[in-house]
């Protein structure tokens, strides 16, 4: 295998990088009324009582990685008096991915009434190869939800709050409702791009100058968490934003359009050598691999204590040693029919995915030789390219092209159309020298669950395979914190019954 088809990246993680990192200073959180001070109806021309007039021209920001500036965002608020306001953001980006240049176009569309609360929302994600776009309107506890990807729709409805607010719009809710210096709130809130809902804490921090493109301003400096990601946010007593950093180096600063459009060359910043782990010393014969035995910093051993198995073991906590082994797992679960659903982007259901399916496995009779057949017709059917998106199994069927979250898709999909139960593991997998992040299946076959690889054409999958997140490919953003700060250590490779 060549290594241009071993340049693998965690399409999904990037993305949400990319939308809880840069959009965070855009966006920002609504709050609940019952969160929100008493006295929240007097107006002055300060960030801590409050402002009578929102800002509603764009705010444009440059979007910088370490100094290099790789694309834009812009933000308005539109008002409509009785009917609340229109929220709207978008972002666009220009970067490198294993050194193919990607361009990403993000667009966010949120109806709220009067009091902030959420009516209907437009997300839409555009990049080279794929393009999503998520429609949802509320109907009192329901989130009625539309799925666009290629020519296909899906629909969907999940349970919210009766009052729903929108993970949009720190901008305009600072400096309607306003937040005193040492202040801190807690709220819920509702992300319409990831669909998630949870507590974000916002504390005011105090005043401190800030230099933005050589002017000093004094600035209200506000600290932001959601899931465990954490943000710093600067705005001046109108309530418009001057600059935000987050997590991973990503930074955002006030800008006028024609600065905030000249990007930096894409080859300059490749996010796949960014969040790229070395470990030490390096790994060998890795093909020839049977064990490994590793130390981790930088991530909480609670997250492996959950995903304890005799496949990925916790040795110990402090410091965290995991042993790692080639070999499958006896079946835990007393119901499989969650491993043999369709969602939204597994489509498992789709006509398309179940003639693919059947003719890929017709005439193979044992599951475990239906799954490598499966594995190696999607490692050969997808050519191997970086790509952002959200796209769903018969998108990826169609269009022939993708990384590893389009080979695990498009196989997750297949498999469980074959009757084969499969779930979607997410961590880190070593390629060229290093652990980069991943996506693979693992699936049920002669009462055992094995890792596969179709990215990497790996049946089973080889033991440097590192588990972070068991699921369809959700609750991603609580692993964003460890991007960047997790280090690897090797303390022993096996090989069979030999060590190297």
């Amino acid at each position: 295998m060549s290594g241009k088809h071993c340049q693998i990246k965690w399409t999904r993680v990037v993305y949400l990088i990319l939308l809880f990192g840069i959009w965070g200073g855009l966006s920002g959180t609504l709050l609940y009324e019952k969160y929100l001070r008493s006295d929240s109806d007097v107006r002055y021309v300060s960030l801590e009582t409050g402002i009578r007039d929102i800002p509603t021209e764009a705010e444009w920001m440059a979007i910088y990685h370490q100094e290099r500036h790789l694309g834009y965002a812009v933000f308005n608020v539109m008002n409509r008096d009785s009917l609340g306001y229109v929220l709207k953001s978008t972002t666009q980006m220009n970067i490198a991915l294993a050194g193919v240049e990607t361009n990403i176009h993000m667009e966010s569309t949120v109806h709220v009434d009067p009091l902030f609360k959420l009516d209907s929302f437009f997300f839409r994600l555009i990049s080279d190869q794929y393009s999503t776009k998520i429609k949802g309107l509320k109907d009192g506890t329901n989130m009625n939800l539309t799925f666009y990807q290629g020519n296909d729709s899906t629909l969907q409805t999940m349970q919210v709050p009766e009052e729903l607010y929108t993970y949009t719009g720190i901008q305009p809710m600072v400096a309607s409702q306003g937040i005193k210096p040492g202040e801190t709130i807690r709220m819920p809130a509702f992300d319409p791009a990831s669909l998630e809902m949870s507590d974000v804490r916002v504390h005011h921090a105090g005043k401190e100058r800030r230099e933005i493109n050589g002017q000093e301003y004094e600035l209200n400096r506000l600290e932001l968490e959601f899931q465990g990601i954490p943000s710093i946010l600067w705005l001046d007593d109108n309530g418009l934003t001057y600059r935000e950093e987050t997590v991973m180096g990503l930074v955002m600063e006030r800008s006028t359009p024609a600065e905030a459009m000249q990007f930096t060359k894409s080859d300059e910043i490749d996010l796949l050598d960014l969040y790229a782990v070395r470990p030490q010393p390096p790994l060998e014969r890795v093909a020839q691999l049977t064990a490994l035995t590793l130390e981790l910093e930088g991530v909480e051993p609670a997250l492996f204590q959950m995903l304890d198995s005799p496949r990925q073991q916790v040795v110990q906590t402090d410091p965290l040693i995991l042993r790692l082994r080639k070999m499958d797992l006896p079946r835990l679960e007393d119901d499989l029919s969650p491993y043999l659903a369709a969602t939204e982007i597994i489509q498992c259901e789709h006509p398309g995915i179940q003639e693919a399916a059947s003719r890929i496995v017709a005439n193979i009779g044992p599951l475990a030789q239906k799954t490598r057949a499966l594995t190696f017709w999607v490692f050969e059917h997808l050519a191997k390219r970086p790509v952002v998106s959200l796209s769903s199994a018969s998108e990826i069927l169609e269009a022939g092209i993708g990384d590893c979250t389009e080979h695990t898709t498009l196989f997750t999909a297949l498999a469980r159309a074959a009757g084969i139960p499969t779930r979607v593991h997410v961590g880190l997998v070593h390629v060229q020298g290093r652990f980069l992040y991943h996506a693979w299946p693992e699936v049920f076959v002669n009462d055992h669950w094995v890792a596969v690889d179709p990215t990497l054409g790996q049946y089973p999958a080889d033991p440097t395979h590192i588990t972070l997140l068991v699921g369809d490919f959700a609750n991603l953003t609580q692993l964003v914190p460890i991007l960047g700060n997790l280090r690897i250590k090797v303390l022993e490779q096996q090989y069979g019954d030999r060590h190297p």
